[in-house]
């Protein structure tokens, strides 16, 4: 039996776990059909396996299938394979920067998450490990429309995933930055910030999403505001179905940070980290 706890809450309605997995699950079906469909193959320590046979499969056997799959396509195979969609997608953000109004406040979506014996330094170092492993697995491991995953330099991230559920696959560019106008005003209890904005990985046009996470300290866990914000111009189908990829997302991130232990150099340096980050935000 675990040790932690997690707890999701979305406009002030908890989320089960279930809930969570009969999500995940749909949308490993959804991804084992483009599979079948496009013809990548699919394979888990040696063995083929169809896209039927995928979709049979119990939710941990689907994850490890899957992230071997899309590992031993690697990660120019994926971008190859998919070209048609992101072309679309690329599309799609172009006439929503396009239409945005930045007069107008941004729509947005906003996930709660709450943990007990899961702490930020344990989060932290689990994100750290995905930009050291910065392979298409783990990724693949935290949400099936995970398809492309790249760590770059200062925190930045290019990423393939179907944002907000919605049509097709995104080629994204996220950047951090301390210089990005948060759309809202963090609450007043909110220890930290995580700011960024997101390009279109071809060619660096501004896609107008922003996403604003706010931590607030926790005695032995962690509280999350989790926020995606885009412009009135996009579709509020986008939104809803961005609460679920995030509780997705970061329902598997964080049962993967409960496996961090954190050694006393790790315990030592990390708050020092974060009370500079927090004073940064505060600029």
């Amino acid at each position: 039996m675990a040790d932690f706890n997690i707890q999701f809450k979305i406009d002030g309605e908890m989320i089960t776990q279930e809930q969570i997995h009969d999500m995940e699950l749909s949308r490993y079906e959804k991804v084992f059909n483009e599979f079948g469909e496009k013809g990548i193959p699919l394979q888990m320590d040696g063995k083929q396996y169809s896209a039927e046979e995928a979709i049979e499969l119990p939710l941990e056997e689907a994850k490890e299938l899957l992230a071997q799959s899309k590992e031993a396509v690697g990660k120019q195979g994926m971008l190859d394979y998919y070209k048609d969609e992101l072309l679309r997608a690329d599309k799609m953000w172009e006439d929503i920067a396009a239409e945005a109004d930045g007069q107008k406040p941004m729509k947005q979506a906003i996930v709660e998450v709450e943990t007990d014996n899961i702490s930020l330094i344990q989060f932290i170092l689990f994100n750290q490990s995905l930009a050291k492993e910065n392979n298409l697995y783990l990724p693949s491991k935290i949400h099936p429309e995970h398809y492309y995953f790249e760590a770059g330099k200062g925190g930045t991230q290019t990423i393939v995933e179907t944002f907000g559920m919605y049509k097709d696959p995104s080629y994204l560019h996220l950047v951090p930055g301390r210089g990005v106008a948060k759309p809202i005003t963090p609450d007043a209890d909110t220890d930290m910030v995580m700011l960024g904005k997101t390009l279109l990985a071809h060619n660096m046009q501004d896609t107008k999403i922003i996403g604003m996470h706010q931590f607030k300290g926790k005695q032995n866990g962690l509280h999350v505001k989790l926020g995606v914000f885009l412009p009135q111009s996009a579709p509020d189908a986008i939104l809803e179905g961005h609460k679920w990829h995030l509780m997705v997302e970061f329902n598997n991130g964080l049962h993967f940070a409960s496996t961090k232990k954190p050694n006393w150099l790790q315990k030592l340096i990390v708050p020092i980290a974060l009370k500079k980050a927090a004073k940064e935000f505060k600029k």
